[in-house]
This record gives C-alpha cells, structure tokens and sequence, in this order.
C-alpha cells in the first residue's frame, strides 16, 4: 500500500508547542504539563512530555519525536494528543511506593549501573557520576519501575549525590550489589538464539510446527558462521552489556568452554562472546562490529567499536 505524507507546514517546534497545549487542555487544570530536553545515550537529545497531577511524584517520560512522525504519516494532532492522555492515565505505579521521597535511604536498593561508551557520551558525563572502564563509561541509577511494560529508571546526576552526601565508592558498592540481583545475567548459544526466533516466527505466522523444517532452516543459517558465538545479557533483555562487570560471569563462562575468547559489544543490550580461535584475526572482528554498528544498531544503543579479549590466565579483559 503506498503511504502518503502530510502535506504540512507545521515543522517539529510548532508541533511540540501545540500538542503540548491539547494534552494540557484535555488533561484539566489538576496536571502541569511541560517539556524537557532529556540527553540520552551517545548524546542524543529529545523533547519528552512530562504531565504530573498535583500530589504525585512520579510520571513517565514520553518522547514526542516518533508522535511527530505519525503525524507528517497523516495521524491527526487531536488524536496523538489523546493518545498521550491515554498513556498518562494508564501509567503502571512504580516500583518504588508513591509516598517515596526519593531519599538516599529509600533509593539504596533500586540503584544499579549500565555501560555507555566513554567518547560519545562526554558532555553527558561531565553531568554524572561515572567511572571510566575500558572505552566505556560505568554509570549510575535508580530503578523506580519494573512490570510487563518494561522498566523505568533515573539517571543519577552529580546533583543526586550532593543533595544525598554519598560518594562515587558508595554508589559503585551498592549497584555491583544491587545490579546483578535486580538483572540475573544469562549467557546463551547464538544458534539456541536463532532457534527461538524462527519458532516464534512460524507461530505468529501461523504455519505447523515441524521439527525437521526448523532444523534445517536452522543448519543452514548456522553454517554460515563456522565460529560458535554465545550472547551475554540480563533477563530483561535491557541494558544487558552490564553483565559484563559481574563478578565471576566470565572467568565462569571461560572454564565451562575451556578457551579464553573474545568480547564484541553488540549493543548497549547485549554482548556476544567468541571463543578463542588462532584462524580467527582481531581485525577483523573490529571491522564487523564497526559495520554492524553503523548501518543495524540504533544510535542511541551502540556501545563500542572495539574488541575486547577475556584472558583465563589472567582473569582479565583487554582491548
């Protein structure tokens, strides 16, 4: 079906300025509505709609870019608009009780880490504890929701920890507690990966289940890549690459195959792991994962395009 584009002269700001006045019309005068510039990952900036009833603490973030492309698609102000009051309405309680003042004592057992690259985050850092590791940057923060929907978190600034008079150390102790409890890591084969995602798709697609046809299909995509790989991420499927500051995970991972192996950091959410093999040149791991960053992973989820390498003897990693 062909899509056809609004023919518009509305550009982005108008847009934000005008649906911010619809949510706030539609919501009444219980709600503050506003806008903010929220820096994410890799230093990108967007403009998220934070609605908040007077009495509460909490409201979610939500981005108005992808609301300004449905409606150059042709969706209507008025009907985004509702969406947005919709999401607001329907917004699940977070993790954290509302009475929450989001002191340090409360928040102790929420916070947790995440690896972001060290170069394109730098302006962003100058704003937040961290702690430089490898290319990569270790930074901190509280996990206020955790449901079906997916989590909600809060960046931990250098604000944070003056009004809470705690140091960097404390808040590295906490999280290397905190983060591997809250998100248990899991380390699975590339091909167990594949298997599942072609299940799924023949079961949405509505086909018959078939042993054999999913071996097949599944020996022919494996043998395309002679080199066994394993994926390193946490349940959540979230913010995975932590995983590979926990304890222990990877001199585990080393004795159970018996090699030593490299690191690919596929993304902020997951990273792959390669066993150690002498046809197999560094170089050119790097040249894939450069590629792969480039043109199949979303800017804000890129994590590094380098390549690590997990020495057994050392129990280390190196780039």
């Amino acid at each position: 079906m062909m899509q056809v584009l609004r023919e518009t002269t509305t550009d982005y700001n108008s847009f934000v300025n005008e649906i911010t006045g619809k949510v706030k019309k539609m919501m009444g005068e219980e709600y503050s509505v506003q806008i903010y510039k929220v820096t994410k990952n890799n230093s990108m900036e967007l403009d998220s709609l934070v609605l908040l009833k007077q009495g509460k603490n909490f409201a979610p973030n939500i981005y108005l870019l992808p609301y300004y492309e449905a409606y150059v698609e042709g969706i209507s102000i008025n009907e985004l608009a509702q969406r947005l009051c919709d999401i607001y309405k329907n917004c699940t309680i977070p993790i954290v009780a509302e009475e929450f003042t989001y002191s340090f004592e409360e928040m102790k057992p929420y916070i947790i880490y995440r690896l972001v690259s060290f170069d394109r985050n730098k302006k962003l850092l100058e704003q937040v504890p961290h702690i430089k590791y490898l290319d990569l940057a270790i930074t901190f923060h509280c996990l206020v929701r955790d449901d079906d929907d997916g989590i909600g978190t809060i960046r931990i600034t250098n604000e944070h920890m003056l009004n809470w008079r705690t140091s960097l150390q404390e808040l590295q102790v906490l999280a290397t507690g905190n983060t591997k409890i809250l998100f248990p890591s899991t380390i699975r084969s590339m091909d167990e990966v594949i298997k599942g995602m072609l299940t799924d798709e023949m079961f949405q697609s509505g086909d018959d289940f078939k042993e054999d046809i999913l071996a097949g299909i599944l020996g022919e995509k494996i043998n395309k890549n002679q080199h066994k790989m394993y994926i390193l991420s946490n349940l959540k499927g979230i913010n995975g690459a932590s995983c590979l500051l926990y304890e222990d995970v990877l001199r585990e991972f080393a004795r159970q195959i018996q090699s030593d192996f490299y690191i690919l950091p596929s993304s902020i959410h997951e990273i792959i792991l390669v066993p150690f093999d002498k046809t197999m040149k560094k170089e050119s791991l790097a040249e894939m994962v450069k590629d792969v960053n480039r043109t199949q992973v979303a800017r804000e989820e890129v994590l590094s395009d380098r390549v690590y390498y997990f020495s057994r003897k050392n129990n280390a990693i190196t780039m």
